[in-house]
């Protein structure tokens, strides 16, 4: 069964289940605020300098049609962004330059707006048809983030994206590009000056998801005999661009130097180099500082818990809104902008709608010196 990580969050947080973690205390957590109500589900938010807020909108469901990126207009409204084909998108159409299935959506130090698709959708709601990419469909897309202009999209062949592959996410640092893919596992390398490519640490332990979830987290799910939680998903760069680091939404959290990432050397030496930082609780997206703090959006303990460099945790926001929180962005003036999953409480027969929260980052939390946000 080829379900995407949303998709086994989206039924993981149905069921209200969650492994046996760790029980921490939230003391004196930021007070959030609600920033934004959208009729589609956002599982990744991303502002401009000038703060433009976009969306990234995954189609999850049939009935719920999705323009795939949208951005908040002045008047406070959504807009699919660019418009036009790009968000029109139905299953059975040419996906090669229109928005199949957006997994992620960053803004980095050129103010430009870079998109992840997948390229396919999940077997588990859609077609077993439409859960196999395109040829060309699964891609990176660079948008003007004003005039919603297509800057560049960027293809890999079959070396690269294996029949399988699944990119989920991106960063930056100077001309390297790293991202992650959480369907076979692996850390793809593509240097935006040369245009060399390399696939690392393909299906290796390092980025497989931990089979420390228990059975009880996939019951009830349609298929879950033959479903395994996603592989390498969240990634991040130190802002001096000499570490790298992923974890699948189980943990563990890992981390490796860039430098041999880029080297010619094969996996089996990259491996010793690669260490096991954090034993994260599940959680579906996070974002860095540059402090070298990782924000954990955890699935359902309601928290956003703060890993700094030292390896001390501290809860920065705990509220119970924040249930499924997902993707995390650090903007220019230091509010950390979180989207939720979980639809608001509505009226009986009413539309859902979703919520995105944001908290103003103090320079120092409990102890901990909090940063500003990485660009690349």
């Amino acid at each position: 069964m080829n379900l995407n990580r949303r998709t086994f969050l989206l039924a993981l947080g149905a069921l209200g289940v969650a492994r046996n973690v760790q029980a921490f205390t939230a003391e004196d957590p930021l007070p959030l605020e609600r920033v934004v109500v959208s009729p589609w589900m956002a599982n990744q938010v991303a502002l401009t300098r000038g703060n433009l807020l976009f969306l990234g909108l995954p189609r999850y469901a049939k009935d719920k049609p999705t323009p795939s990126l949208a951005r908040r207009e002045t008047d406070g409204s959504l807009r699919p962004f660019p418009g036009n084909g790009w968000n029109e998108w139905q299953p059975g159409k040419d996906g090669r330059n229109a928005f199949v299935y957006l997994n992620s959506v960053h803004i980095f130090a050129d103010d430009t707006v870079w998109c992840v698709d997948q390229g396919s959708l999940s077997a588990g709601v859609f077609s077993a048809k439409d859960a196999v990419p395109q040829p060309g469909a699964q891609k990176l897309v660079q948008l003007d983030a004003n005039s919603g202009e297509i800057l560049q999209i960027l293809r890999f062949d079959e070396r690269i994206l294996p029949p399988g592959a699944q990119m989920n996410d991106l960063r930056f640092h100077g001309n390297a590009l790293y991202i992650t893919d959480s369907g076979l596992g692996g850390i793809i390398v593509h240097d935006m000056v040369s245009g060399k490519t390399l696939r690392r640490l393909s299906a290796t332990p390092v980025v497989k998801a931990s089979d420390k979830a228990p059975p009880a987290m996939l019951s009830g799910i349609k298929g879950s005999k033959t479903f395994h939680p996603p592989n390498s998903d969240m990634i991040e760069i130190t802002a001096d661009g000499n570490w790298l680091y992923w974890a699948a939404p189980t943990g563990p959290l890992y981390r490796v130097e860039t430098r041999w990432l880029q080297s010619d050397l094969p996996d089996e030496d990259i491996l010793p180099h690669v260490e096991q930082v954090y034993d994260n609780n599940f959680s579906g997206g996070c974002c860095m500082d540059s402090a070298g703090n990782v924000y954990f959006s955890e699935t359902v303990t309601h928290n956003i818990r703060v890993l700094a460099p030292s390896g001390e945790t501290r809860v920065i926001a705990s509220d119970v809104r924040l249930l499924r929180p997902d993707g995390t962005f650090i903007s220019a003036d230091r509010q950390l902008y979180i989207p939720v999953k979980q639809p608001l409480a509505a009226q009986p027969g009413a539309a859902a709608h979703f919520a995105i929260y944001k908290l103003a980052l103090p320079d120092q939390f409990q102890g901990l010196n909090l940063g500003g946000p990485i660009t690349g």
